[in-house]
């Protein structure tokens, strides 16, 4: 064996090893940025903001304490106001007036009842001139804005709409569970949701651009193995005959780092988020009593999920076309493909005399049309499709619910690294297999 083959067998075995440790740090930092986003969607949840009964109370409350304390008395305002004052004044003293006469002249069947509410009437009055204190409701009306102006007026009517509001929510929502919520701002040392906002927004913006570097670095060093591999320099190492049975130029360490290398994405695509849907509000606003009523950053829904996730997920449902779907899912697009990879170089290497077994030779040149690596890649990418489309389109129609209320919705939904690294693990793995059949073929000429 040359020393140039040596060293390039070293240089191939480095960057194999290079490559593992870096989807190794991949996935770690993918499944930490995958937890942060899971808590921040957790923190940001719409039931601890617009679905929740209390946040409307302070957001209201808030409105009209701003309303009431900037209400003053002007030139301006004052006739506007004392003529709202008099028809409620005026309005009250006609069905008093109106309630007692029917509550006198309805009496009993009997004589005496009907003289005896007569005579009610009558002295009814003879005490209360409803008719003059209506000319006086001017002058009262004068009386009430004067006292509505002073500061413990105000204060009075602050606190009486807030004791209404509180009881009205009280008595019509059920109380929010909060204690999820509260654990995550105590985990995170966070006083409310908007410090948690920041503070783990902030990570995660900082992990995203060394995320995207490592992706690259993967992708990168399986190509350079690759290259390492099956490059033209790599020169002819085996001898070639015409009973040989492996594929010239290639030998089994070569062979074993490549199929290692298929099967390091394959782990990096399996083990990290595929796919991340967030669909959100961003900004809904209302008009109450001309003041803003806002609402920021609510999420509607959030999931990042690896292919075992969605599989453990369906397991626990106990249901038993749930299990069969992850069964199948961790079948054809997991176990098939690993198998494969794996198989391939133990027939092309007859390892121990293994070729001959039904089985290696199944998923070496037959679990070709079983295997559903790529259909999982297509499925994927289409379900990206799916859920962009579809949110995009429902929180697109909140805006036209109502002219009184904008709305402005974010879509989030993304293709996550992970399947980036199933989808390398798709094309390595058709590449080495195609490379192999036909060097397999040189080595036996028709």
């Amino acid at each position: 064996m040359s020393a140039a083959l040596i060293a390039r067998r070293a240089l191939a075995a480095l960057v194999f090893v290079a490559a593992l440790l870096l989807t190794a740090h991949l996935t770690s930092d993918l499944n930490r940025v995958k937890a942060l986003k899971t808590e921040l969607g957790e923190i940001d949840n719409v039931r601890y903001g617009l679905l929740d009964a209390d946040q409307w109370v302070l957001r209201i409350s808030a409105a009209m304490e701003r309303r009431i304390a900037a209400f003053e008395l002007t030139d301006a305002n004052r006739p506007q106001v004392k003529r709202a004052v008099e028809q409620v004044l005026d309005t009250l003293l006609v069905e008093i007036d109106h309630s007692l006469r029917r509550h006198n002249l309805q009496g009993g069947g009997s004589v005496v009842d009907q003289l005896k509410g007569i005579v009610q009437q009558g002295l009814q009055d003879l005490v209360i001139d409803f008719d003059r204190l209506r000319r006086k409701v001017p002058q009262y009306a004068d009386q009430v804005v004067d006292e509505l102006s002073k500061p413990e007026a105000k204060r009075e009517i602050k606190a009486q709409l807030q004791a209404f509001i509180q009881s009205a929510a009280g008595a019509t929502f059920a109380k929010t569970d909060r204690s999820l919520l509260n654990a995550l701002l105590a985990a995170h040392r966070c006083a409310d949701v908007a410090a948690c906002d920041r503070q783990l927004g902030a990570e995660i913006a900082a992990a995203h651009r060394p995320i995207l570097y490592q992706v690259l670095g993967v992708f990168g060093l399986v190509g350079v193995l690759f290259a390492l591999c099956l490059g033209p320099w790599t020169g002819r190492s085996i001898p070639e005959e015409k009973t040989l049975v492996r594929p010239p130029g290639l030998d089994p360490f070569q062979l074993f780092l490549l199929t290692g290398a298929t099967l390091i994405l394959l782990l990096g695509g399996l083990l990290t988020p595929m796919i991340e849907i967030d669909a959100r509000i961003s900004e809904l606003t209302l008009q109450l009593v001309g003041e803003p009523i806002a609402f920021t950053n609510q999420v509607l829904y959030f999931q990042t999920k690896s292919v075992f996730d969605v599989a453990a997920i369906l397991l626990r449902t106990g249901a038993a076309d749930m299990i069969l779907v992850a069964v199948l899912i961790v079948v054809f697009s997991v176990i098939f493909p690993a198998i494969k990879v794996v198989a391939t170089w133990l027939y092309y290497y007859d390892y121990r005399g293994l070729r001959g077994t039904a089985a290696v030779r199944f998923f070496a040149l037959k679990s070709g049309k079983w295997s559903m690596a790529d259909v999982l890649v297509i499925a994927i990418f289409m379900a990206y499709i799916g859920f962009s489309g579809l949110v995009g389109s429902q929180l697109g129609d909140l805006r036209q619910a109502s002219t009184a209320v904008d709305v402005l919705t974010t879509n989030g939904t993304i293709l996550a690294p992970g399947f980036y690294l199933f989808l390398g693990f798709v094309l390595a793995s058709l590449w080495l297999s195609s490379i192999l059949e036909a060097r397999l073929g040189e080595s036996h000429p028709s």
